[in-house]
């Protein structure tokens, strides 16, 4: 009756309206991390004296791969049919509930809409296979992005039908999700100003920037692994001995050839591809190391990877050492076959495991190599892992690939830890000194972290 009489009606988003789906991993870090989220909505939602949204968190699912966020449609679809709109983030987010509902009410739910922080890429980059730029505009995954229900129904509905994305690896979630949506519906990413990179008075959400948690490690807890081969002693090493080596740590370089220049080298086999036997290799050398100097914690490097070593041992501190943990960056392949597909820490973005873990890799006949060259962190770091029931961590602040192959707006909104690839730039001047060289001396030996602050802002 109000619309014939030409009367604009503006239907108001209740919380209830909403699900939330919070992008969780099993680690207990990081379910504190999405108990604390979720309880805040919870807070703010009394605070309205409304019900609450419906809130996800993705590891109690157990739906495999559901980081690729493609897996968890058919289930949100199936079971929240009342809901107009559905949110997804990731657990070190800061959500302000009726500012994002506030947003929510600028679109019409009922049309093919998502909403988010839009990035795109400045120049073709190796982790979206060099595709044309500026092309796709896909989500930043710390800000968080929105969908109708119309618009996840209907990529559901291309799952169902067999025509879900079936690439064979999973590298840029956020991303490869985004041509998926393109491709399936033609419909690209809204930019909205509301979702943040960081913190303004007008943002309905915005990441929060990792802090250490309530403890101390000392640098000579973790012994480095360096992989290296005789024919890079002195293109590479040189960079990471003037660059994050050059601080307090117990580091090992582990090579196909001896160097009188090299002190820390231990020999090994070494192969042109693949590298399986060698890191075996690596791990069963650095586990007596490890168990000399009784190290909690082993990362194994790449020579052409590049650490900021502050924040790497401010991370651990949020780990304990004493469970089998593996920390670094998540890749998948063929994510999409629920038999064979499997997740793993890729090698050159850094790669920590616990003490705990690599005993339990060696003592188990599950991680031995098929052969000398199958590759090294999709075996070690992947199917074995699987086999022996661990679940690998993720960290956005690990990365496979150069600074330049990311935009700067991902960049500026976390604290990185590592980055990989010396090719085509200056590694010191354009990597460390530009993104990882610490602002401030720092003793190396003991790092003093600060308290994980508790989060009092709704």
């Amino acid at each position: 009756m109000l619309e014939q009489l030409g009367l604009i009606v503006k239907l108001f988003l209740e919380p209830y309206d909403v699900v939330i789906v919070i992008l969780s991993q099993k680690e207990h870090y990081h379910t504190d991390l999405a108990v604390y989220l979720r309880d805040r909505i919870y807070d703010q939602a009394d605070a309205l004296r409304k019900e609450s949204p419906r809130i996800v968190l993705s590891h109690q699912l157990n739906i495999k791969g559901s980081w690729t966020i493609t897996p968890l449609l058919p289930y949100l679809s199936n079971n929240f049919p009342t809901a107009k709109w559905f949110f997804f983030c990731m657990e070190n987010i800061v959500i302000r509930l009726k500012k994002l509902l506030d947003v929510f009410e600028k679109f019409n739910a009922s049309e093919n809409i998502w909403i988010g922080n839009a990035l795109f890429d400045q120049h073709p980059t190796i982790i979206h296979h060099f595709a044309r730029s500026k092309i796709y505009r896909y989500p930043h995954i710390v800000t968080g992005f929105g969908m109708t229900s119309k618009l996840l129904k209907s990529l559901s509905q291309q799952i169902s039908d067999s025509k879900g994305p079936k690439m064979d690896f999973s590298i840029d979630a956020p991303y490869e999700f985004a041509r998926f949506v393109l491709k399936s519906t033609n419909v690209e990413l809204t930019h909205v100003s509301e979702i943040c990179i960081a913190s303004v008075s007008h943002c309905a959400t915005y990441p929060r920037f990792f802090d250490s948690c309530n403890s101390f490690i000392s640098s000579r807890n973790v012994y480095f692994a360096v992989k290296t081969c005789a024919k890079h002693h002195v293109d590479r090493i040189p960079v990471i001995k003037n660059s994050w080596a050059k601080y307090k740590i117990h580091i090992g370089y582990f090579s196909d050839a001896a160097d009188k220049n090299l002190r820390e080298a231990y020999i090994v086999p070494n192969t042109t591809e693949g590298h399986c036997a060698k890191t075996y290799d690596i791990l069963q050398r650095a586990n007596i190391i490890m168990k000399k100097f009784k190290h909690d914690w082993l990362v194994i490097s790449d020579d052409d990877t590049l650490f900021n070593i502050a924040r790497l041992l401010h991370l651990l501190t949020c780990y304990n050492p004493k469970r089998l943990i593996a920390i670094g960056e998540r890749y998948g392949f063929r994510m999409w076959d629920r038999h064979y597909g499997y997740e793993y820490l890729t090698g050159g973005a850094g790669i920590v495991l616990s003490a705990p873990l690599v005993r339990e890799m060696l003592r188990s006949d599950v991680c031995n190599c098929p052969s000398a060259t199958t590759p090294d962190d999709m075996y070690l770091f992947g199917l074995c892992l699987s086999r022996l029931g661990v679940q690998p961590v993720h960290s956005l602040m690990f990365h496979q690939a150069r600074p330049v192959d990311y935009p700067v707006a991902y960049l500026v909104s976390q604290k990185p830890i590592s980055f990989h690839k010396f090719w085509m730039v200056d590694p010191l001047k354009d990597i460390y000194d530009k993104w990882l060289a610490p602002k401030h001396k720092i003793v190396s030996n003991r790092i003093k972290p600060t308290y994980l602050a508790k989060h009092t802002e709704l």
